[in-house]
């Protein structure tokens, strides 16, 4: 379908939970299962408004709906409720401790069939996973495959199921208990507005390994942020990736491992050049030596016939060489393998091609060297820090970019967002770390600079500090569209006081330290 008519098509489309009945009435699904996904659209469609508000850069509600159809359509034969729900301070009835049904479900995709121990986000995350794929990359990439796959496979599954987890057509409340992977989740949080969430689901949806997004990801970051800010977000993309899978996998951890000792032994070897050099000329020696024996077998009738006889003998039926012809195309596949190692050797011996080896083995060494395979919690928050502090310096050059007062009011919602994003376990949130709160400031302080010289926002008092601190409050407020933002000033019992109101509902006050005496508004619609 052409772009123009798909456009048309979601004009018309509007039903989508009509869309759903349609396809349920082909499905041989419980009226408990059909009404437990028919509640779940209902619950995206009614918190949709609110979540692309307080997000700005989400899906758009017409492809999710789409998709979400699509994956119960053709990857769901088999959808059923569980006997045992997962509910909150109940021990679940006799229920197998396995990992999936500790997430609310469990997935069959050779079968197509979900079971679903939870309520609608549950079935929301079961269908999401249904349709993950392996993320495609380039050969020279493939090392990194089970680490993006993990990343971004369980970044985008929590962020597309956050819509019914944290809204519901309301208010806006993070729940934290239902974030699988919190680090993860910030991490992944920070590169969709890094890169744009259409860059992210195009990565994600990639079936080909021509496309090398990695690649595309740094030039993209390189154009907007700089070379030196690129290089970094995309070592941290790679960093967290591993360190992430390694956690959830063994083997994983054991891979990663033996690739860190085996570059740190290359390397070793590297740097003690003579030796290096010697070894490689007698590796070049043996090498020349299988070329000629393999020149000598093809030219001479007789040699052929008993290399044919030797190579037979000591293989089993089933891989036995069906003929001389064959045996002939085997061994010029073996010699040119020797070839190509050889051209490999000469181009370590060459000066520049041995230098260039030992720069990038150095560079591996130290990448892999950095990882933290073994699960250090702080070592684990640095490097969040590192990446939020990243962000904040990038999100300063976009802050600075700007020149619509649509981009500054959905940077004010962008930048809310962010600062009340979940750390770590116990529920900190970004705005709480301490090495954080000075870069914040400095960012919200360009954002309301820039509002104000762009008239994007209105000036409650005539003191710069102390309306500084007013306007801060903003980024505490889980107000969802902050258009609606009322500020209201006042002096009680010689005191400053601040009231925020959604139109005209109070949502908070607070208190603002002065000894200057201020010429107040009584009352500001903050955003103009």
């Amino acid at each position: 379908m052409e772009k123009k008519e798909k456009k048309m098509h979601k004009i018309h489309l509007k039903d989508y939970t009509n869309q759903l009945e349609k396809i349920l009435e082909k499905k041989n699904f419980s009226l408990q299962t059909k009404n437990l996904l028919l509640s779940m659209f209902y619950k995206i469609e009614n918190a949709y408004p609110d979540y692309h508000k307080t997000k700005e850069d989400v899906y758009d509600k017409g492809d999710f709906l789409e998709r979400l159809l699509s994956i119960i359509e053709d990857k769901c034969s088999e959808i059923e409720i569980g006997n045992t729900y997962l509910i909150e301070d109940e021990e679940p009835k006799k229920a197998k401790k396995t990992e999936k049904n500790e997430q609310g479900y469990i997935i069959d995709k050779q079968n197509k069939k979900i079971t679903i121990l939870g309520n609608e986000f549950t079935a929301l995350n079961a269908i999401l996973e249904m349709d993950e794929e392996s993320i495609c990359l380039p050969e020279e990439e493939t090392v990194l495959q089970e680490a993006i796959d993990y990343f971004l496979n369980l970044g985008q599954r929590m962020n597309e199921a956050e819509i019914i987890r944290d809204f519901n057509g309301w208010s806006w409340d993070i729940i934290l208990k239902d974030i699988k992977n919190i680090r993860l989740n910030l991490a992944f949080q920070n590169f969709i507005y890094l890169l744009g969430y259409n860059f992210i689901v195009q990565w994600i949806e990639n079936d080909s390994n021509l496309a090398d997004y990695l690649s595309l990801a740094h030039e993209k970051l390189k154009e907007e942020f700089g070379q030196e800010k690129a290089d970094r977000l995309i070592r941290l993309l790679c960093r967290i990736s591993i360190e992430m899978v390694t956690e959830q996998n063994e083997e994983q951890r054991d891979k990663w491992e033996n690739l860190k000792k085996e570059t740190n032994k290359e390397l070793e070897k590297l740097n003690d050049k003579k030796n290096f050099l010697e070894e490689v000329t007698e590796e070049k020696k043996k090498i020349t030596k299988k070329i000629q024996k393999i020149d000598k077998i093809v030219n001479n009738t007789d040699a052929l016939a008993k290399e044919y006889e030797q190579r037979n003998a000591k293989l089993p039926n089933k891989e036995k060489i069906f003929s001389i012809r064959h045996l002939v195309n085997k061994l010029e596949i073996e010699r040119q393998e020797y070839v190509d190692e050889m051209k490999k050797y000469n181009i370590l011996i060459d000066p520049k091609g041995y230098i260039d080896r030992k720069d990038k083995i150095s560079k591996n060494a130290e990448f892999l060297n950095e990882l933290n395979l073994v699960g250090k919690k702080q070592e684990n928050a640095n490097v969040l820090i590192e990446l939020c502090l990243l962000f904040l310096s990038c999100f300063q050059i976009k802050i600075a970019k700007a020149q619509t007062r649509q981009e500054i009011m959905s940077y004010f919602h962008i930048l809310r967002y962010y600062h009340l994003l979940i750390f770590n376990q116990e529920g900190i949130v970004l705005k709480e770390i301490e090495k954080l709160k000075q870069p914040f400031n400095k960012t919200i302080e360009l954002l309301l600079v820039k509002a104000k010289k762009m008239y994007v926002i209105d000036e409650v008092t005539d003191n710069e500090e102390i309306n500084l601190k007013i306007l801060s409050s903003i980024f505490e407020s889980k107000m969802i569209d902050l258009n609606h933002l009322i500020i209201e000033t006042k002096v009680e019992d010689g005191k400053l006081i601040v009231e925020c109101y959604d139109t005209n509902i109070l949502e908070n006050s607070f208190e603002v330290q002065s000894n200057q005496t201020v010429k107040l508004k009584k009352k500001t619609k903050l955003f103009i």
